[in-house]
């Protein structure tokens, strides 16, 4: 009799963003270059990046990396399920934060946000931003490997995050965002 030990998933991490272990850019960062402050690339537009949960978890808070100037544009984080339709791309809503003024150069920010469980499988986070003052870190990666991030903009959304998803342009600006599944740094 041979002993076969059981395969067990990883955890969940307790930051969980495109640029943890769950999303698709962890690798690309040595090809991307360096995080670097920068401005919001559009006023009224929301970024979607996929990333894999292995494990169901708590969403306790979302955040972002506030970049070196603060500028007076509001912010929102929200989490999508995979596309409902079957295309590629975010779905509905599972959990949203809520818009928040940026506040404090090169700080990380938080919202606090319903703790929400997230379930295994693919999922999708969005940041959005009312307009360009405000700056975050973020990866941009060059044009040949913008087809290999799988993330997505929306434009014209103003008022925040939709309800339901509609991406339609491929994203090449990837900010460090994202939630916590810790309450508490």
């Amino acid at each position: 009799m041979t002993f076969s030990p059981r395969v067990r998933p990883y955890a969940t991490a307790p930051f969980v963003g495109p640029h943890s272990i769950h999303g698709w850019y962890g690798e690309m960062l040595d090809s991307a270059g360096v995080a670097a402050s920068a401005t919001y690339p559009g006023a009224q537009r929301a970024n979607y990046y996929p990333i894999v949960i292995p494990t169901a978890c708590i969403a306790y808070r979302v955040f972002w990396l506030n970049g070196a100037t603060v500028g007076t544009d509001t912010v929102q984080v929200g989490i999508y399920n995979d596309n409902d339709a079957g295309d590629d791309g975010p779905g509905t809503a599972i959990v949203r934060g809520t818009a928040t003024t940026s506040a404090g150069a090169n700080v990380c920010q938080f919202d606090n946000i319903t703790d929400t469980v997230i379930p295994a499988g693919r999922i999708w986070l969005a940041i959005w931003a009312s307009g360009t003052t405000t700056t975050l870190f973020r990866v941009a990666p060059g044009a040949t490997l913008v087809k290999g991030t799988g993330g997505y903009q929306e434009t014209g959304l103003a008022g925040g995050l939709p309800a339901t998803a509609t991406p339609a342009t491929m994203s090449a600006y990837i900010p460090i965002f994202g939630f916590t599944t810790i309450a508490s740094p």
